[in-house]
């Protein structure tokens, strides 16, 4: 192979730096896929060809980078992002949230599920079987959906230090908390006699398991969006046993 002279090859990386890199890329690849001595014509007929493996080589080598780094990286962030939503879950669960004893305690609904008098803590975005409600999403709406009113979020204690809307019990009696089919974060308060049943649905978080025995005022929730809804808000159900079934009727006339 013909020897270039030490300043013949530093005017040449000086005046083309870029292919003279190549050539001595080529040259080493050449080296090392043909272990034999070639002529400088051998190999500037074979740099196009060798060219393009290596090429293709980087190109491999960068996309086999791509998939490693994903099969590492990824589990590693959604592993990070269970973890942060499982914190979330915690810190929400353990936040210091006091029951609201002007509820008392009742096993008839009687309070707006967001504390207050009568209604000056919420108001009323969808009634109880409300007909633009049913031309809209083509089925009845058996409840009430409520949102915070101004008074609430101007004198509401427990959002002034929590920051989140938190929705209460307005009854005693058993949780059962469950996600709708709707995917909607859903619990359902059974008093103690069987006689009326509370429903909640679109909560952002529960605070509360099923199985549990809770008084009226208790935290039950903090207001989202989760399921069938087009915005945070409570859904907000009262239905009274009727023989063998559940009859759902206004919330208002609960609300005193």
């Amino acid at each position: 192979m013909k020897v270039i002279s030490v300043p013949l090859q530093l005017k040449r990386l000086k005046e083309d730096p870029l292919g003279t890199v190549i050539d001595r890329v080529i040259a080493i690849v050449a080296g090392i896929l043909i272990p034999i001595p070639l002529s400088g014509e051998v190999i500037a007929r074979l740099k196009k060809p060798l060219l393009g493996f290596i090429l293709t080589l980087i190109i491999f080598m960068f996309m086999a980078l791509v998939v490693t780094g994903a099969t590492v990286i990824l589990p590693l962030v959604i592993g990070s992002r269970a973890l942060t939503g499982q914190a979330n879950q915690y810190d929400l669960g353990n936040l210091s949230i006091p029951v609201d004893t002007s509820f008392g305690d009742t096993l008839v609904p009687r309070k707006n599920p967001f504390g207050g008098n009568g209604l000056d803590y919420s108001n009323i975005t969808s009634y109880f079987l409300d007909p633009s409600y049913y031309l809209r999403f083509g089925k009845p709406h058996p409840a009430i959906d409520m949102v915070p009113s101004d008074e609430y979020y101007k004198k509401s204690e427990v959002f002034k230090n929590t920051g989140l809307v938190v929705v209460y019990s307005s009854i005693s009696g058993t949780v059962n908390h469950y996600v709708d089919s709707n995917g909607g974060e859903t619990v359902e308060i059974t008093n103690l006699d069987n006689s009326f049943k509370v429903v909640y649905i679109h909560f952002k978080e529960s605070l509360v398991n099923s199985g549990s025995l809770i008084k009226s005022g208790s935290p039950v929730g903090i207001m989202g969006d989760t399921g069938f809804s087009t915005g945070d808000h409570v859904h907000y159900e009262v239905r009274i046993k009727d023989g063998d079934t559940w009859k759902a009727v206004n919330p208002l006339n609960y609300i005193q």
